[in-house]
């Protein structure tokens, strides 16, 4: 029985405890920070300038003109390309403009033709009945 209620007086006294005081304690033992996600007992790394690779000049000069002549070749084939789509897009309008011209002459003929017809056909009545009266 004294177990039993030795127990429960245990799991009492873990449901009082704060998990922040837990794990922060009263703060004056140990110093933590909270650093991103957790807790850390560590202080954050700062940059350590003994990382950084240092190459030599020539190294870097040669990388430099790989480079700028990998950029100067992909500049080159793209302005061709461009000037490619230029031409074809220049074609394609001087296309689009002659069909216009086109359909415009023909639109032009078709309202021509009806007026002309009927004149031709009242010259030739008036002269076919000029030569009926005489």
């Amino acid at each position: 029985m004294r177990h039993l209620e030795a127990l429960e007086a245990d799991e009492s006294s873990e449901c009082q405890k704060d998990p922040f005081d837990e794990v922060m304690g009263d703060g004056r033992a140990i110093r933590k920070r909270l650093v991103g996600i957790g807790v850390s007992h560590k202080k954050p790394q700062e940059n350590v300038a003994g990382n950084s690779l240092i190459l030599p000049k020539q190294v870097m000069e040669s990388i430099k003109s790989v480079v700028v002549a990998d950029v100067q070749t992909e500049l080159s084939a793209e302005r061709e390309e461009i000037a490619k789509e230029k031409e074809a897009h220049a074609a394609r309008v001087a296309e689009m403009e002659r069909d216009a011209k086109e359909q415009e002459m023909r639109d032009d003929l078709a309202t021509q033709k009806e007026p002309m017809t009927r004149d031709v056909i009242a010259f030739a009545l008036h002269n076919y009945g000029r030569k009926t009266l005489a």
